[in-house]
């Protein structure tokens, strides 16, 4: 292999290093919102809703806000996963197609998915009540989990990662409450992908404040976003009947998600929280935190290059895999350079429709 070839094998190893990281990032996050096994439920009007697991804790954990879908918006019971799609898409956008290592080893996203039932609460009002209920559970089940691992007798296996998993305050603080699914118009053929830029701009949420905003760097005000605020008529179940009204606006799911980034850039920015030393996007004492995730591809694709040169001729796992790695890269510079299309990367131009 030339010099000049290996340089190009080199780039694209630390690629495909980036590429498998933030694909594994976002199968753990689709899991989340699609595996009904998992999705947390508000499925009783009565308060506290139903305890949270431990082994659920985390999914509360390291989300700016709590998506709740409402029965109206659901389909057959279930939540369309093009939303979760087009959510993503915008999330990872946000971050300039390069989400920092923090936000792909510690699950940061956009919001958890709490999915309401027939059953659960139908007004404003019920669903802050019950918000407020599960933030306080998350608090409590962290506090607790954390003395049980100082004590050995922590039940979960990922205890390492327990002190990277905090309920973030503007979780607290705001909610986004999603009533209206609007079908979107796409092309559903076998491997045609789906642009999702259109879908998160046809799809409109509630966001209500829920009060709990004390512990934040300011008060959470709707005024930059109120341009673009959708005529809507009084909502029939927002409180103003019991006296318990919140302030709410109503805007397009990708002004929504915006607004709420926005925030969560503030509050880390502010320090407001002890442990946002360690953010998704802003510089730390290790420069930007994307480039940690840059800093490990290149030490991927040096024990590649290394591991194949002193494993030529060996049978073993180790060697294979490296030989693999090499050869996959070497032919994706080879692809390249003879113009032929490279199916493109997670997050670069599109999502593949692998949410239904």
């Amino acid at each position: 292999m030339t010099a000049e070839l290996e340089a190009k094998v080199r780039l694209q190893l630390q690629q495909d290093y980036r590429d498998c990281k933030r694909g594994k990032h976002c199968r753990a996050m689709k899991d989340s919102w699609r595996a009904e096994s998992g999705i947390f439920r508000l499925d009783s009007v009565e308060a506290p809703p139903r305890a949270i697991h431990q082994s659920n804790v985390s999914r509360f954990c390291n989300k700016a806000t709590v998506f709740y879908w409402a029965p109206s918006a659901q389909r057959y019971g279930g939540c369309p996963g093009i939303i979760f799609g087009a959510i993503y898409k915008a999330w990872f956008r946000y971050y300039n197609d390069k989400p920092g290592k923090l936000a792909l080893d510690y699950d940061y996203f956009f919001a958890n998915l709490v999915k309401v039932t027939t059953n659960g609460p139908k007004t404003i009002p019920g669903i802050v009540k019950a918000h407020r209920s599960l933030s306080d559970q998350v608090v409590s089940l962290l506090s607790r989990m954390r003395q049980e691992c100082k004590t050995g007798t922590c039940p979960i296996r990922d205890d390492k990662l327990l002190p990277h998993h905090q309920l973030q305050l503007l979780s607290r603080a705001i909610v986004v409450i999603y009533d209206n699914f609007i079908e979107p118009y796409v092309v559903r053929e076998p491997r045609v992908r789906i642009f999702l830029d259109e879908v998160v701009q046809q799809q409109n949420v509630l966001l209500v404040l829920t009060g709990d905003d004390h512990e934040l760097s300011a008060p959470i005000s709707f005024d930059s976003i109120k341009c673009e605020s959708l005529p809507t008529a009084q909502e029939a179940s927002d409180g103003t009947e019991t006296g318990d009204s919140y302030d709410m606006i109503r805007v397009p799911l990708n002004v929504a998600i915006q607004f709420i980034l926005d925030l969560q850039q503030r509050e880390s920015v502010a320090k407001s929280c002890p442990w946002t030393e360690s953010t998704i996007a802003e510089p730390t004492n290790d420069g930007p935190s994307s480039d940690a995730v840059d800093r490990d591809a290149a030490e991927y694709a040096d024990s590649i290059i290394r591991s194949t040169a002193q494993g030529r001729g060996r049978e073993d796992d180790s060697a294979k895999l490296a030989m693999g790695a090499m050869n996959f890269a070497a032919e994706m510079v080879a692809m390249r350079e003879r113009g032929e299309e490279i199916p493109p990367a997670l997050g670069v131009d599109m999502i593949e429709p692998l949410w239904e």
